[in-house]
C-alpha cells in the first residue's frame, strides 16, 4: 500500500472515531437536545438516514460487487474495492449513527416499551457492526487486498476476470500465501458483520412497514 493510499484509509479511521464519539456524546447527555421530537423533519431523517444505509447495503453486497469482480481484471478489481470500502463503511456508520440519533430524539429513552428496546437493538447492531468494520477490518482488507494484487500483477496475473486458480503461486510465493490467507479471513468476518447489521436492519423494515399507513 502506497503512503498516499495508507493516509486515505486512516483519515476515514480518524472521521469514524468523530462520528462514533458524537454519537456517543448525543446518548449520554440528552439534556443537551435542541430539537422538537414531534418534527417531522426528524422523522424524515430517520427514515432517510435508515433507507440510505439499506439501500447502500443492498446494492454493494449483491450488485456493485458481483459485477465488478466477474467483469474487471483482478488488480482493477482491487482498486476499486479498496476506495470503495472504506466509504461504505463510513456511509453505514454514518447513517446507522443518525437513524438511532433520530429515533432516540423521537422516542425518549425513559419512554421505551418493548417493540422500541427491540428496534433499538436492531439499530445498535448496524451501528457497532459498521463501527468494527470501519475502525479495525477495513483497513486490513485494503492492506492485504492491495498486496496480493500487486503481487499477482508482478506475477502476471493480474489481468484474469473473476475467479483464479492462485494454488500454485501459493506454494512458491510464501508473502503472497500469508498474505492472501489474512486478507480472506479479514474480508469473510467483514461479510459476516455486514450480513448481521443487513437482517437487523430487515428486521427494523419489517417492523416499520407494519406500522406504515395502507397503501
Amino acid at each position: 500500500m502506497t503512503k498516499l493510499e495508507s493516509l486515505r484509509v486512516t483519515q476515514f479511521q480518524y472521521f469514524a472515531v468523530v462520528v462514533i464519539t458524537l454519537f456517543t456524546s448525543f446518548l449520554l447527555f440528552p439534556g443537551r437536545r435542541r430539537m422538537d421530537s414531534s418534527s417531522t423533519i426528524i422523522a424524515m431523517i430517520h427514515l432517510g438516514s435508515f433507507t440510505a444505509q439499506y439501500g447502500a447495503q443492498l446494492w454493494v453486497t449483491l450488485v456493485a460487487g458481483l459485477t465488478m469482480f466477474y467483469n474487471l481484471p483482478r488488480h482493477m478489481f482491487g482498486q476499486v474495492q479498496s476506495r470503495l470500502f472504506p466509504m461504505f463503511f463510513l456511509w453505514s456508520l454514518v447513517t446507522s449513527a443518525v437513524t438511532m440519533a433520530t429515533f432516540v430524539t423521537l422516542r425518549p429513552l425513559d419512554l421505551w416499551e418493548a417493540a422500541h428496546i427491540a428496534q433499538g437493538i436492531c439499530m445498535l447492531v448496524g451501528f457497532l457492526c459498521a463501527a468494527v468494520n470501519s475502525l479495525v477490518i477495513a483497513p486490513l482488507i485494503v492492506r492485504n487486498m492491495v498486496a496480493a494484487f500487486s503481487m499477482e500483477v508482478a506475477a502476471g496475473l493480474g489481468d484474469v476476470i473473476g475467479y483464479a486458480d492462485m494454488s500454485e503461486m501459493k506454494k512458491t510465493n510464501p508473502a503472497y500465501s500469508a498474505c492472501y490467507k489474512k486478507f480472506r479471513r479479514c474480508h469473510g468476518l467483514s461479510a459476516l458483520l455486514t450480513v448481521l447489521s443487513l437482517v437487523a436492519n430487515t428486521v427494523q423494515l419489517y417492523y416499520l412497514a407494519s406500522h406504515c399507513v395502507p397503501l
